[in-house]
């Protein structure tokens, strides 16, 4: 674990919720010179806290119909192969859970919603499934800048800003547009000049539809940190029931997104209401993140498990604020 100062957490939230905040725009927010900043940043870099820069994007204006989870059960003995076999599936993300019946969580990426069935078929041929269920993504709120980066109670709390949402029109995404968001899914931090190059477009033409596509809620970068620098050893995933959820979700997701070190809340259909995603830092706060989360009033069932900590989040093309 690397220590941090306070100057160094609010770069960090500042870049988290901006990728592409430059270094003017740092100094001015955090009320230091410039010359300040950018030591500040060659400084985590090369002691490996920062260690990129990707892309969030909302799916459906990139051509998704639907995103759904999938909690799968295989034999232990199996795990490896399972996790193998999962990987080589296109549009599919896999990690393996802890302290859980269902070992492995995939994400699937879905051009039609009817594709559901064929990816679960897929699994069962492929895999010694034992059993898996299915959640259909209905809204997401990714809020990585609300990590606790100091990991002490008194740091000043982040609040979410409704401005992050995305509440514009939809933007026609077309294949210029998805190029572009192919090189920045790997630097999302890279000049214009070297995008353009790359994309054999004029550096004016890139700027401009980047901005569109940020502007619209198509697209946002995001730095890319080393959660285990920082004191952080796993991902704790929760799924949660709610007595109803009509009328409350709005307000149940700001609850949530309170909690210091909650990076993801999804709205999702079937057993449960919403499933959270928490950055831990030991078992202790395992235990008090799902302990408030029970004291929120209408929660009647939470299903835990554990993922370890990546060494480079967030990962590539996470899921853009819709909620």
């Amino acid at each position: 674990m690397l220590k941090i100062n306070e100057l160094d957490a609010e770069i960090l939230r500042n870049l988290l919720i901006d990728g592409r905040t430059s270094y003017d725009e740092l100094a001015e927010t955090c009320k230091v010179s410039k010359n300040k900043v950018w030591k500040r940043c060659r400084s985590m870099e090369r002691n490996g806290i920062i260690n990129g820069a990707t892309t969030q994007i909302h799916f459906g204006q990139f051509g998704y119909d639907a995103l759904v989870t999938l909690l799968i059960r295989v034999d232990s003995q199996q795990i490896d192969q399972a996790m193998e076999a999962l990987q080589r599936l296109t549009d599919l993300r896999t990690y393996r859970q802890y302290n859980s019946l269902y070992n492995v969580r995939a994400i699937a990426l879905l051009k039609d919603l009817n594709e559901l069935d064929y990816v679960k078929r897929i699994i069962r041929e492929k895999l010694p499934t034992i059993s898996f269920k299915t959640y259909i993504w209905a809204g997401i709120r990714t809020i990585p800048e609300n990590l606790n980066l100091l990991g002490v109670s008194s740091r000043k709390q982040h609040k979410f800003s409704a401005k992050t949402i995305n509440d514009n029109h939809e933007v026609a995404v077309d294949e210029i547009d998805q190029k572009i968001a192919n090189v920045m899914y790997h630097e999302g931090r890279a000049s214009f000049s070297k995008i353009a190059k790359q994309v054999g477009l004029s550096t004016h033409t890139v700027i401009k539809r980047y901005e569109r596509l940020r502007k619209n809620g198509a697209l946002k970068v995001s730095i890319q940190i080393n959660p285990n620098k920082l004191g952080y050893f796993a991902l704790l995933d929760l799924n949660v029931a709610f007595t109803t959820m009509r009328g409350l979700s709005t307000n149940i997701v700001d609850l949530l997104s309170r909690i210091p070190d909650v990076i993801i809340i999804t709205r999702t259909s079937g057993d449960f209401d919403l499933q959270v995603t928490a950055l831990t830092r030991d078992l202790k706060q395992v235990f008090s993140v799902q302990e408030e989360i029970a004291r929120i009033s209408g929660v009647t069932q939470i299903e835990a498990s554990l993922r370890k900590a990546p060494d480079r989040w967030p990962t590539p093309q996470q899921y853009i604020t819709t909620i």
